[in-house]
C-alpha cells in the first residue's frame, strides 16, 4: 500500500473540508517536521481551526511526522513544505505526494514523481472500498470550495457513473 505524503496545501484543504481524519484512518499518512511547523505551529499562532484538527490527528498517531535523513537541493523556488515533501518521497518506499499546487505538480510530472490531487483521494477511497458512493459524494461536496470547478465536475461524473 502507498504511503500518502501530504504537502502543506493538501493537508490544509483536507483538514478544512473535514476529510483528513477519514483519510488518515484508512491510509498511512505522513508529513515532515517542516510541514507540521507550517501547518500546525504557524497555524495555531494565527488561530486557524484546521491547525487544531491536524494537531489532533498527530496526537492520535493517525498522522505521522517523519524526519528527513538527508535532503537534496532543489533549484526551483518552492517553500520548505514542498521541498521536504520531495525529499521524503525519495526516502519513503511506496510513497505518493498529495498536492494540488500547479507549479509543484509540473515539477513532479517533469521528474516522474508520483502524486495525487486531494480530491483524487476520494476516488481512491471509493475504488478501494474504504467508503461507499454516498460518502464519496458527501466528501466531494465538502471539498468543493477548495478545488477547481473542472476537477469537481470530473470527479462527480465519475462517482455518479460508479455502479458499485
Amino acid at each position: 500500500m502507498y504511503k500518502l505524503l501530504l504537502a502543506d496545501d493538501a493537508l490544509i484543504k483536507l483538514a478544512k473540508s473535514d476529510i483528513l481524519g477519514q483519510i488518515c484512518h484508512h491510509y498511512d499518512c505522513i508529513i515532515t517536521a517542516e510541514i507540521k511547523n507550517e501547518c500546525v505551529d504557524e497555524g495555531k499562532k494565527r488561530l486557524y481551526e484546521d491547525a487544531l484538527k491536524i494537531e489532533e490527528l498527530i496526537n492520535k498517531k493517525l498522522l505521522k511526522i517523519t524526519d528527513l535523513k538527508k535532503a537534496i537541493k532543489i533549484k526551483e523556488n518552492f517553500g520548505k513544505g514542498e521541498i521536504s515533501a520531495v525529499n521524503l518521497y525519495f526516502q519513503e518506499k511506496n510513497s505518493i505526494i498529495i498536492t494540488d499546487d500547479s507549479a509543484f505538480i509540473k515539477y513532479l510530472e517533469d521528474r516522474d514523481i508520483r502524486y495525487l490531487i486531494p480530491a483524487g483521494i476520494i476516488i481512491l477511497m471509493r475504488i478501494s472500498n474504504k467508503i461507499d458512493k454516498k460518502n464519496a459524494l458527501n466528501y466531494l461536496e465538502k471539498i468543493e470550495e477548495f478545488i477547481r470547478e473542472e476537477v469537481y465536475d470530473d470527479i462527480k461524473i465519475y462517482l455518479m457513473e460508479d455502479s458499485k
